[in-house]
C-alpha cells in the first residue's frame, strides 16, 4: 500500500486534494496539518473523508512547519484520536504524552534532516518502548553506505514490529521503492512533483504507474541504473513498461551513486536482491574494477554499460556499441548479402567518453576507417592508442573529410538544445550524421544534417537499441523497440512542454 501526503496552505485545498486522490483509487492519505497557515479544524477535514488518513503535525526540528504551541499540538493529536482517525503520526516526545485511545494506530517516528545517526537500533528499540502500532525512521543519507544501514535496519526489525525506514533525498529513494520486498506496511509519495514535502519524496502517479508499486512484493527481483546525477534517466520509464508487458515479476530502479560511492553500491548491491544494472555516466570506466567476468567488447572498449549480478559474481557487457553501429546500418539500408554498408567508410567521432569509444570500437569492426576528436586532446589521444585509430585535434573538425559523422559529446543535450558540436556550414550533402544525444530527438545537430541533405540518424535509435539488448541480458526475453520508442518520445515530448 502507499500513502500520499497531502501538504498545502489551506483547509479547502486539502479537502479538494483529498478527494481527487480518492477519485483516483489512492488507498491512505497523510494529512499534515503543519502545512496549514490557520489552525487546524479537524471537523472539517475530517467530514466525509473519502479515505483512511494519517494525521500528522510536524515540528521544525522533525522536517515540518508547525511553529504555534506544543500544547496545541499535542491537543490537535488528542482531538483526532478522538474523531477516530485511523493513524496518528507522533515523534517520541509527543507519543509519551499521547495516551492510546479507540481504534486509532499510532505511528510513532523518528526524523533526522541532517544525518543518518550512527545507532539506527538503538532509536528503534527507543520508539518500540512507546507503545507503536508501527515504528517510522526517516533520516538523511551523507553516503550510500548509510542507505545500505536503513535497509538492515529495516531487515532486522520488520517482523518484530511493522516497519517504515527510509533514507531520504534522491540518494535513499530505493528505500521509499522497495519498502513492501522488505515488509514494510507502506511508503510516502506527494501529490505533486511541484510541492516539496520531503526530499526525494515521489510522485504518487510515478509510484504507482511507473514503478508498479503495489505489486512488489518479497520475490521481486532488482534491476536499476546507476549513475550520478540520474534523475533525468528514461530508462526506469521504458524497462518497467517492459517488464509489466511482458508479465514479470521485476523492477528496475534509478540508483544516485557518486563516484567515492560506487564500489561500495556494486560490492552490497546483492543485500537488496538487485540482479542486473544499466551503468551510465559517471561509471562506465570505474566497473570495470568490480566485475568478475565481461565480454571481450568490454576490454577493447574499456567501457561496460550493462552488468548482470548473481550474488557476487558480476558478468559486464557493452551494449552501446552494438546498438549504435546497428542504427547507423539501419540508415544506410541494412546489410546485404551479410556484408555491412559501413565497409571502406571513414568516419568521425566527435567525444572520447563512453558513448565515443564504444562507437569508435563498434565502428572499426565494421571495418570503417575512424579518426577520434575531442576538446581535450590528450582523451583522444589515448583513445586512438587504445583502438588502434587515428585522432585530430578538436579545432581541425570542421576540414576533416568523412563519410560518417558521429557526436558522442552532450552537446546539444537538454536544456542546451540551441548548442551543436559541428558547424551546419560544414556539413556535406549525403554524409552520415549520427547523434548520441536522444533528448530532445532532434538535435539543433540532427536538424542541421536534415537541412544539409545528410541522412540523420538521432539518439533515441541507439538509445532504443541499447536498451532493448539490455532487456535480453536481464531476461533472456527480446524488448520491444516499438513500445520502448513510444514511451521515449511521448516523455521527450512532455519534457520540452514542461
Amino acid at each position: 500500500m502507499y500513502c500520499v501526503s497531502i501538504a498545502c496552505g489551506s483547509h479547502t485545498r486539502m479537502i479538494q486534494e483529498h478527494q481527487v486522490l480518492a477519485k483516483d483509487g489512492v488507498p491512505l492519505v497523510e494529512l499534515r496539518l503543519d502545512f496549514l497557515r490557520k489552525e487546524p479544524d479537524l471537523a472539517r477535514l475530517l467530514k466525509d473523508k473519502p479515505t483512511p488518513v494519517i494525521v500528522t503535525c510536524r515540528t521544525p526540528e522533525d522536517g515540518g512547519l508547525w511553529r504555534d504551541d506544543e500544547t496545541k499540538r499535542l491537543k490537535v493529536f488528542r482531538q483526532a484520536i478522538l474523531d477516530g482517525v485511523e493513524y496518528v503520526d507522533l515523534e517520541e516526545n509527543a507519543a509519551k504524552l499521547t495516551p492510546r485511545y479507540g481504534k486509532t494506530k499510532r505511528i510513532i517516528s523518528y526524523h533526522n534532516m541532517k544525518e543518518t545517526p550512527a545507532d539506527l537500533q538503538a532509536i528503534w528499540d527507543r520508539l518500540a518502548q512507546c507503545d507503536p502500532d508501527i515504528v517510522k525512521i526517516a533520516v538523511m543519507p551523507k553516503r550510500i553506505g548509510d542507505v545500505f544501514r536503513v535497509f538492515e535496519l529495516l531487515q532486522a526489525n520488520h517482523s518484530k514490529i511493522p516497519t517504515i525506514a527510509i533514507s531520504m533525498d534522491e540518494m535513499g529513494l530505493m528505500t521509499r521503492l522497495l519498502a513492501p520486498k522488505f515488509g514494510s506496511p507502506f511508503t510516502y509519495s506527494t501529490f505533486s512533483d511541484k510541492r516539496v514535502v520531503a526530499p526525494g519524496l515521489p510522485t504518487y502517479q510515478a509510484l504507482r504507474d511507473m514503478y508498479r508499486y503495489e505489486h512488489i512484493n518479497e520475490e521481486t527481483e532488482v534491476f536499476g541504473v546507476v549513475g550520478n546525477p540520474i534523475g533525468h534517466s528514461l530508462s526506469p520509464l521504458i524497462h518497467n513498461a517492459s517488464f509489466a508487458e511482458a508479465g514479470m515479476n521485476r523492477v528496475y530502479l534509478p540508483f544516485q551513486v557518486a563516484e567515492e560511492d560506487f564500489e561500495e553500491f556494486i560490492d552490497k548491491s546483492p543485500l537488496i536482491g538487485i540482479r542486473g544494472l544499466s551503468v551510465t555516466i559517471p561509471h562506465k570506466v570505474a566497473v570495470l574494477k568490480k566485475l568478475t567476468r565481461c565480454d571481450p567488447a568490454v576490454e577493447e572498449i574499456g567501457a561496460c554499460n550493462t552488468v548482470i549480478i548473481d550474488n557476487y559474481d558480476r558478468f559486464g557487457y557493452n551494449t552501446d556499441y552494438a546498438a549504435a553501429v546497428l542504427s547507423i546500418e539501419m540508415a544506410m539500408g541494412g546489410k546485404v548479402n551479410g556484408v555491412s554498408p559501413l565497409q571502406s567508410c571513414s568516419a568521425l567521432v566527435l567525444g572520447s567518453g563512453g558513448a565515443g569509444k564504444a562507437l569508435a570500437y563498434g565502428l572499426q569492426v565494421r571495418g570503417v576507417r575512424v579518426t577520434v576528436t575531442d576538446a581535450n586532446y590528450d582523451r583522444a589521444l589515448n583513445l586512438a592508442r587504445q583502438l588502434g585509430c587515428n585522432e585530430i585535434e578538436w579545432d581541425l573538425r570542421h576540414g576533416f573529410k568523412c563519410n560518417i559523422l558521429a557526436n558522442c559529446t552532450p552537446v546539444g543535450m537538454h536544456p542546451n538544445v540551441d548548442e551543436t558540436p559541428f558547424e551546419k556550414s560544414a556539413l556535406r550533402e549525403g554524409m552520415i550524421v549520427f547523434d548520441a544525444v536522444y533528448n530532445p530527438e532532434n538535435t539543433l545537430f540532427i536538424k542541421n544534417a536534415k537541412a544539409k541533405g545528410c541522412i540523420a540518424v538521432p539518439g533515441i535509435e541507439m538509445f532504443v537499441g541499447q536498451a532493448c539488448l539490455q532487456f535480453r541480458l536481464f531476461t533472456a526475453h527480446p524488448g520491444s523497440a516499438t513500445l520502448m520508442r513510444k514511451l521515449v518520445k511521448q516523455a521527450i515530448s512532455n519534457i520540452r512542454i514542461h
